[in-house]
């Protein structure tokens, strides 16, 4: 099949590559054009412009850095992309009525849209095991299955368009919640002068009910105070917490805690940590001593 692939940063990179692995044709646009390097080198072919690269593609995939960046490349460039004919499939982490405005505007142009964001890391992409869930039409997430299925091995139809970006806000949400309380744990404990091989290791946390094996995971970086080389930066954490305190006070829900994070994530990005692994977030909740 004929793709397009707009978007190749962290995760966008490795998922291309799976489609090419599984001997599809791909066409790829990014702003920063050296990064679409990893992609031509296992064989996409390069557009100048997100047109171009549509041009010849039956489905477009988008992986961009959020929702405004998802409709100035779709549908507001000169030229912009001719999206009749074509089937969108939105993967990256957008605001659900971003996602409906986008769903719109493409069947507005004779096109057809899915959105399908994912869960997981970049190695999880490189091999083709994320959690894929998808929101649209049943019989349009049916065509598209055996596509997605390149990402991840079991594809879902959550329901209708929106909802699967509402649920990908949910679970970043998630994400930005364990880590900040984690850090606050971790924090405690060293401050004290408690071992932290004896607080991790030693049967306590490992043991407990309320283990989860990312925090063992991400402890080496937290200990040795060491951001570089992000699976999911600190910017971007920070854009999906916005997200999920925008649809959660939509719903009506008392966001006390979650601005709570949100002001702790920003503080990190005020202080140059943007692009760096969301685990810097350690950095504004226990600061290394001064001297």
């Amino acid at each position: 099949m004929r793709t397009a692939w707009l978007g190749t940063g962290l995760m966008g990179s490795p998922m291309a590559r799976r489609l090419l692995a599984a001997g599809h044709e791909v066409t790829v646009w990014n702003r920063t054009a050296t990064r679409t390097a990893a992609v031509v080198a296992a064989g996409a072919q390069a557009a100048a412009t997100p047109a171009a690269a549509v041009a010849s593609a039956e489905v477009v995939f988008t992986m961009l850095r959020d929702g405004p960046v998802t409709r100035a490349v779709l549908l507001d460039g000169t030229p912009a992309p001719v999206l009749a004919g074509r089937t969108v499939v939105q993967m990256a982490t957008i605001a659900s009525g971003e996602s409906r405005e986008l769903a719109a505007a493409v069947r507005a142009q004779g096109g057809e849209y899915l959105e399908a964001p994912v869960l997981g890391s970049i190695g999880v992409a490189a091999t083709g095991q994320l959690l894929v869930f998808a929101g649209g039409e049943p019989a349009l997430f049916a065509r598209l299955r055996p596509l997605l299925a390149h990402f991840g091995p079991e594809p879902l139809l959550v329901g209708p368009t929106g909802q699967a970006a509402t649920l990908k806000i949910a679970f970043n949400q998630l994400i930005a919640g364990m880590a900040a309380s984690f850090c606050h744990s971790l924090g405690i404990v060293r401050r004290a002068g408690i071992d932290v091989d004896l607080f991790m290791f030693m049967g306590l946390l490992r043991r407990s009910a309320f283990h989860n094996p990312s925090f063992e995971g991400r402890l080496p970086r937290y200990l040795a105070r060491d951001y570089a080389n992000p699976n999911f930066p600190l910017a971007l954490l920070l854009k999906d917490v916005e997200l999920a305190r925008d649809e959660a006070a939509a719903l009506g829900l008392d966001n006390r805690a979650l601005e709570g994070i949100r002001d702790l994530i920003a503080a990190g990005v005020a202080r140059g940590l943007g692009a760096a692994d969301y685990g810097a977030l350690y950095e504004v909740i226990d600061p290394p001593a001064a001297g």
